[in-house]
Parts: structure tokens; sequence; C-alpha cells
């Protein structure tokens, strides 16, 4: 029964319509129809809402077993794992030495390389997986909002069922043609149908619970996907050329160094030379002179020597 099709009713609110809110021709029609329930007629009470009451056990099968596929566990597990590996290349919290952590010392290009090496594969598979299982959120959640529709078209039958049935109590009471059993038997009929549309109702609030968990969960993995792993990437290719970089200033520092040394060296052994050289070079005219004076006073001496030796033969010639 369709009957209340153009209401704005909302399951997960528990709202039933009540006979005096209704349109003049929709009650009459409620009235039409109240007065064609036998109510003497256990089997024609029995069957009353039958039909909903089956429908809604094989759409409840249905609901209980997508809502148990949802398994958050493997979820769970991968943040978990994002978070570790991303965690894990924290590459200055493993730097050596006491004066490298006390100065802040960055890593080297190759810790860095090695660290992201290490975690990439990890985290791109935790990307896949993240990309599978959001996908999955939304499929389920296109599944549910068809559970829902179903849901809802049974919980307007339910509603027509209850406004009918109550309806068919009031003229069966006011007419007192039926016997105490028979209207017994309608009021449990018509309790049933409310603990349905209760059931109904549950159903309604725990679809728009589950479907309201898969988007939050979606955006989790939308943020991860578009936000964490990006910025970790492009936090990884900045510590890759600021290691770079440091590497190379480290090395150019050290070529520069030893250049420097080199050439400080060579200037003082230039330096050295040259002042020997200087010293070498003043002081041989000197030498040259002394030994030109020494030859010159030993030709003197024997000159001097000779001439006495002719003086003394002289005078032995003489005597």
């Amino acid at each position: 029964m369709g009957a209340f099709s153009d209401f704005a009713l909302i399951p997960e609110q528990g709202v039933q319509p009540q006979m005096d809110q209704l349109p003049a021709e929709m009650q009459e029609t409620i009235r039409t129809t109240a007065k064609r329930l036998r109510v003497n007629d256990a089997a024609a009470v029995s069957a009353f809402g039958a039909k909903a009451q089956k429908d809604m056990a094989a759409f409840s099968d249905i609901a209980v077993s997508q809502m148990m596929s949802g398994d958050i566990g493997p979820l769970e597990n991968m943040m978990k794992t994002l978070g570790d590996q991303i965690r894990a290349c924290s590459f200055k919290a493993g730097a050596q030495g006491f004066l490298r952590r006390m100065m802040g010392g960055t890593a080297s290009l190759a810790e860095v390389k090695a660290a992201y090496e290490k975690a990439e594969p990890h985290i791109s598979d935790c990307a896949n997986q993240m990309i599978d299982r959001r996908v999955a959120l939304m499929r389920d959640s296109a599944l549910l909002d068809r559970l829902y529709e179903r849901n809802e078209a049974l919980y307007r039958e339910l509603c027509s069922l209850l406004v009918i049935g109550d309806e068919a109590q009031r003229q069966a009471t006011e007419s007192g043609a039926y016997s105490e059993t028979d209207l017994a038997r309608l009021d449990r009929r018509l309790q049933d149908l409310r603990i349905t549309k209760t059931a109904s109702t549950q159903m309604a609030a725990q679809i728009r619970l589950v479907q309201e968990n898969d988007r939050l969960t979606c955006e989790r993995l939308q943020a991860a996907l578009e936000v964490t792993i990006p910025l970790w990437k492009s936090q990884m290719a900045t510590a890759l050329g600021l290691a770079r970089a440091t590497d190379s200033l480290t090395a150019e520092k050290r070529v520069s160094g030893e250049a420097a040394r080199g050439i400080r060296a060579g200037a003082a052994e230039l330096a050295s030379q040259t002042k020997a050289y200087e010293k070498a070079a003043a002081g041989s005219p000197k030498e040259q002179a002394e030994a030109t004076a020494e030859q010159l006073l030993r030709e003197l001496d024997e000159i001097e020597s000779s001439l006495k030796e002719q003086a003394e033969l002289r005078g032995s010639s003489g005597m």
C-alpha cells in the first residue's frame, strides 16, 4: 500500500501520520479499506501485513550481511602501517654522535636515500590498498542507499497498514459486533506490526550510521592519499635536495681547504727558497774577496821569503 508515498516520512525518526493529519480523500480511502478487513476471520487478520513482515525479514538478512562485510580492521592496519613508515623516515633521530645530535646535524645524502628507498615500497603498497578500499566503500555506500530506499518503502507500507488497522480496530470496537477474542487478536496483530515498524526505524538509523562512518573513512583515505603521502614525498624531495647540497658544500669545503693548505705550503716553500737564494747570492762577492785576499797574502809571503833568501845569499858572498 503506497498510501503515504506523498508524505515526507523519515524512517529513522519513527514518526507515523495520524488519521486527522491526512487529506479528506485519503481518510475516506482508509475507512473503506478498513471496512473490508474481516476482524472475525483469524486467517484474514493473520494475513494482514504478513507480506510486509516477510519483506522486512528478507531485507534484514541482506542488511546484516552487508554490514557484517565491513571490517574496519584492515583499514586500521593500513593507517598504522602508513604512520609507522612515515615515522621511520625520521633520519635526524638516528644521527650518530653526541655533537651531531646536539648541533642538530642533518643526515647525509646516502642516509636520506636509504630511508626513502626503504619506506617508499611500503607506502606505495598502502596507497594502492587505500585506493581499493575507498572504491569499495563508495560502492558499499551506493548499495546502502538502495537498502535505505527499500527500507523506506517498507516503512511507508507499515505506516499505511497501522493507520488502516487502527481504523479497523476503532470501527470494530464501536460496532459492538465482534467478540473480545476477535478484538484481542486484531490488537495483537497490530502490536506485531508496530514492532516490525520499530525494527524498520532502527534499521534506517543503522544504515545512516554506517553510511556516515563510511563517509568519514573515505575522507580519511582521501586525506591520506591527497595530503599525507604527497606531503611526505615533498618533504623527502626537500630532504634529498638539502642532503645533496650539504654533501656538495662539504666536498667543496674539503677541496678548498686542501687547495688552501697546498697553496700555503707552496708559498712557504717558495719563500724559504727565495730567502736561501738571496742569502746565497748576497754572500758570494764577500767569499770571493776573502779568497782573493788570502791568495794575495800568500803570494806576498812567498815574495818576502824569496827576498830574504836572496839577501842572505848576498851577505854570505860579500864575506
